[in-house]
């Protein structure tokens, strides 16, 4: 267990080091859930206080990297805006978010609320499929969503099935679950930050499998929304 902590800990710090914030806090919280488990099961008091000493350490460490996160949401100048009409194409996500998906991305924190139903999981997957291809340096992604209540055996197998298939690239697949979250988000860790009023679910259900637009998301008609794209120095420099 302390061995597995270690472990943990060192890519953690870094990763922290390299700019990778987002996994680091992952790893951050593994190691630190590690060394609880180690320092309870601790019978001498002098290795049980230096476990303790170091979970204070590393807490506070991933704190720090959590108010950084915190601040890139909250931080950045305007780049872009976009209104979309109700029944507009030529919106696919290669044309929203390509230009900012660069090779100077490592990371990817995705705040959408409703990842829940089937077309909602296959857009998650169509953006993950533009991620990956787009940003050749990335190795990490976070889903921050509201679990499903109802069917959350689905929701979880496509997650899981997602996260196999993007670990085949070499990309890790993270997902947060939060009961009381409304915004919608992607934030890139080159320093865009791309709010949809829809979030990725703006697209229309296309009205047949044979025509235009339904597998080409480019000719897709969408529902209205509105896109705001920011940029946050702070983010790029991390």
């Amino acid at each position: 267990m302390a061995q597995m902590a270690i472990t943990l800990l060192t890519r953690a710090i870094e990763y922290d080091m390299n700019g990778r914030k987002l996994e680091s806090l992952k790893l951050y919280e593994d190691g630190i859930e590690a060394l609880l488990k180690e320092s309870k099961a601790e019978t001498d008091p002098k290795r049980k206080q230096h476990f303790q000493a170091k979970i204070v350490e590393y807490m506070n460490r991933a704190e720090q990297v959590k108010d950084q996160v915190t601040r890139w949401k909250s931080r950045g100048e305007i780049r872009d805006k976009m209104h979309v009409v109700d029944g507009a194409t030529g919106y696919s996500y290669g044309r929203v978010f390509g230009r900012y998906m660069t090779d100077d991305v490592k990371e990817i924190l995705v705040e959408e609320p409703y990842v829940r139903e089937h077309h909602q999981l296959c857009n998650l997957v169509m953006f993950s499929e533009l991620a990956v291809t787009s940003c050749k340096n990335l190795k990490f992604i976070k889903l921050l969503t509201v679990r499903e209540q109802k069917n959350n055996d689905e929701q979880g197998r496509a997650f899981q099935t997602l996260k196999d298939s993007l670990k085949k690239q070499g990309v890790e697949f993270f997902v947060e679950y939060s009961a009381n979250m409304h915004d919608r988000q992607v934030i890139l860790s080159n320093g865009f930050i791309v709010k949809i009023g829809r979030g990725l679910n703006y697209f229309k259900p296309s009205p047949s499998k044979y025509c235009l637009g339904a597998f080409n998301y480019h000719f897709r008609e969408c529902r209205e929304t509105n896109i705001d794209v920011f940029y946050c120095p702070e983010n790029d420099k991390a």
